[in-house]
């Protein structure tokens, strides 16, 4: 009785993961893909801006100067003129960090 609770288990669990993971390959089919602009040498508020008006929806700022205007962005987590799918995390990297 004990291993067929364990096996009903199991199977659960595994058309749970399919499940789960069919709706997010089924969202990531349906979703749109943007160029990634080249935002190196801005400041964190206005790359962000401009990453937001590109169609991310999911802008990240690393560390904790994030919205002062006198940083410099030195790169993206996802390369210049590279299209990523909009909803995908994107993180703005800057200058002194």
């Amino acid at each position: 009785m004990r291993n067929l609770f364990k096996k009903a288990v199991a199977v659960v669990a595994a058309v749970g993961a399919v499940t789960v993971g069919g709706a997010s390959i089924a969202s990531a089919a349906t979703a749109d893909t943007v160029t990634v602009p080249d935002v190196t040498g801005y400041s964190a508020p206005a790359a962000v801006q401009v990453l937001e008006n590109a169609g991310f929806t999911n802008v990240v700022v690393s560390g904790p100067y994030a919205h002062d205007t006198d940083t410099t962005v030195t790169r993206t987590s996802l390369a210049a003129s590279t299209t990523a799918v909009e909803t995908q995390p994107i993180t703005v990297f800057v200058n002194p960090w």
